[in-house]
C-alpha cells in the first residue's frame, strides 16, 4: 500500500474575523468523523456543529480544514488542544464569516510514496505514464465506498426497478446509500466504456462541454470542441443519471442510452435520482515524479472531487502487466 499524504488547498484564505472558527488540522491514520468528534469534545458541543469539506481517507497523513460556530463556545482556547491519542494536532486557528464547505476547497495536494518503486526502471516508466496523463487526463471515476463490494449498487438497481430492500440491508445500509451507489456505478460504467473505446480525451457529437469559466455547451462542431478539450480549456461531462440532468444529443445520447440498457434500466426509472453532470477526466496539475532512495515519490494536485487511487492504479498497473 502506498504511503499517502493529502492537503486541502483553500480556494480563498479566511478573513481572520467572523462568526466561525476555522481549524487547520493534521491527522494521521484517523477518520474525518473521529476528528469532528474530537473537536466537539474539546469545546463541549454537538459534533454536528463541526463542519468540513468532506471525508478524507483515514489511512495516511492529511491536512484538513474544519470549522465551528462561535456562538455556542464559552472560549475558543480548548480548540487548539483538540486531539486523539497523538494522531491529530491543530496547526492553525483562525476565523471567517462562513463555515467550511466543499466550495471552500479548490483542490487537493497529494504526495504518494511507492515503496520499492524504483526497481525495474520504475522511475522511467512512471515518469512516462505521468507525462501521458498530463496530456490525456485521468478517468474521473467516483471514489469507492469502503466496504462495498458492489452489493449496494445491486440493491440500488432493485429499488429503481420498484423492488424493496431486505430488512438487513435497509437497517444497515439504507435506501439512500444504495441509490447513490447505483448512480455512481452507472457513471463509472459509462466512463469505462469510453476509456475502453479510446474516447476518454475525444469529443463526440452531442457531448456536453464545460469550460473552465463554468459555461456549458452542447457540441455541434466537434473539431472546434476538440481543440478546446485538447488544451484543457473545457472538459466533457458524463452522466450522473437522474432528474434535472442536462441532456445530450447525437452519439453522446446513444452511448448514455446504452449505459442504462446495460443495467436493465429505463430513463423513467432513473428519474428517482437527483441528476447532475460530472467531468469525465481530470488533469494532474503540478505533477512530479521523483526518487527517495529505492522508493518512488509522486506529487500532484487534483480537483477535490477526484480520486487519487485512479492515478496510482495507472502508475502501478503497467508493472503488474509486464510481470504477468
Amino acid at each position: 500500500m502506498p504511503i499517502v499524504f493529502c492537503e486541502e488547498v483553500l480556494a480563498k484564505q479566511p478573513a481572520r474575523t467572523g462568526a466561525y472558527f476555522w481549524l487547520k488540522v493534521e491527522k494521521v491514520d484517523l477518520g474525518t468523523t473521529q476528528v469532528r468528534a474530537a473537536i466537539a469534545r474539546a469545546v463541549k458541543i454537538d459534533p454536528e456543529l463541526v463542519s468540513c469539506a468532506g471525508n478524507r481517507d483515514r489511512h495516511g497523513r492529511c491536512i484538513q480544514w474544519f470549522s465551528v460556530p462561535e456562538a455556542p463556545l464559552e472560549h475558543p482556547g480548548p480548540l487548539r488542544r483538540a486531539g486523539v491519542a497523538g494522531k491529530m494536532r491543530v496547526l492553525e486557528l483562525t476565523q471567517s464569516h462562513k463555515p467550511v464547505t466543499p466550495d471552500t476547497i479548490e483542490r487537493l495536494r497529494w504526495r504518494c510514496t511507492l515503496k520499492g518503486g524504483r526497481a525495474e526502471e520504475g522511475y522511467q516508466r512512471a515518469k512516462a505514464i505521468m507525462d501521458r496523463l498530463r496530456h490525456v487526463g485521468v478517468p474521473n471515476y467516483l471514489p469507492e465506498n469502503p466496504g462495498d463490494d458492489g452489493t449496494h449498487s445491486h440493491w440500488g438497481n432493485e429499488l429503481l426497478r420498484g423492488g424493496r430492500l431486505p430488512k438487513s440491508v435497509a437497517a444497515n445500509v439504507g435506501a439512500g446509500r444504495c441509490l447513490r451507489a447505483i448512480q455512481a456505478a452507472l457513471f463509472d460504467h459509462h466512463l469505462g466504456s469510453r476509456v475502453a473505446d479510446g474516447l476518454l480525451d475525444r469529443v463526440l457529437l452531442g457531448d456536453l462541454l464545460r469550460s473552465v469559466s463554468g459555461g456549458d455547451e452542447l457540441i455541434s462542431d466537434v473539431a472546434r470542441a476538440q481543440k478546446r478539450s485538447d488544451t484543457w480549456e473545457a472538459v466533457v461531462l458524463g452522466p450522473l443519471f437522474g432528474s434535472g440532468m442536462a441532456p445530450v444529443s447525437g452519439e453522446a445520447d446513444t452511448r448514455e442510452a446504452a449505459t442504462l440498457a446495460d443495467a436493465g434500466l429505463s430513463p423513467a426509472q432513473v428519474q428517482q435520482l437527483h441528476g447532475a453532470r460530472r467531468a469525465m477526466r481530470v488533469q494532474p496539475a503540478k505533477a512530479l515524479v521523483d526518487l527517495d532512495g529505492e522508493d518512488l515519490v509522486v506529487q500532484c494536485e487534483f480537483p477535490e472531487e477526484a480520486a487519487i487511487t485512479v492515478l496510482l492504479d495507472e502508475l502501478i498497473k503497467p508493472a503488474v502487466q509486464e510481470e504477468a
